[in-house]
């Protein structure tokens, strides 16, 4: 058993918390957030058999509302493509491992390492658990988009 996988759920979100640069009033939804489908550990939310791929539901929204609200008041051309892009499973799979998010999953037992699929799923879980935390604002979702660098190309 490595250090990472004894870490208690608050020593997991505080680290997250810190990559994120957001801190959770209800630390609950950001414990949903990291447990992959398959993952049995109870969360103090209800218990979802899918783990965070609800939460990852409104992750994808809310990610792909705010690049097409970015790129449509920069007067951007090509929307369509850019949120494909930066919206992708390669993408936020590759954000998520960058920002040293895959020792703080709660992966399914069966698994001995994050897949890139739980990686992308987690990542969008993450958005979507900040957007539930913080009242729906999209501007939390969008710091936090910044700090992963998520968002249009410079």
């Amino acid at each position: 058993m490595s250090a990472m996988s004894s870490m208690s759920l608050d020593e997991r979100a505080a680290f997250v918390e810190n990559i994120i640069q957001y801190a959770f009033t209800n630390r609950a939804i950001l414990y949903e957030a990291l447990r992959a489908a398959g993952n049995l550990v109870l969360t103090g939310r209800p218990h979802r058999s899918d783990g965070n791929k609800d939460l990852a539901l409104i992750g994808d929204a809310v990610l792909r509302l705010i690049l097409v609200m970015d790129g449509y008041e920069a007067n951007f051309g090509r929307i369509d493509q850019t949120v494909q892009a930066q919206a992708s499973n390669p993408n936020l799979t590759q954000i998520g491992f960058q920002a040293g998010l895959e020792n703080f999953i709660l992966i399914n037992p069966s698994q001995s390492t994050v897949s890139n699929n739980v990686m992308a799923t987690t990542v969008e879980a993450i958005l979507g658990a900040v957007y539930l935390d913080s009242d729906m604002n999209v501007q939390a979702v969008r710091a936090v988009m910044a700090v992963l660098n998520l968002g249009w190309p410079v």
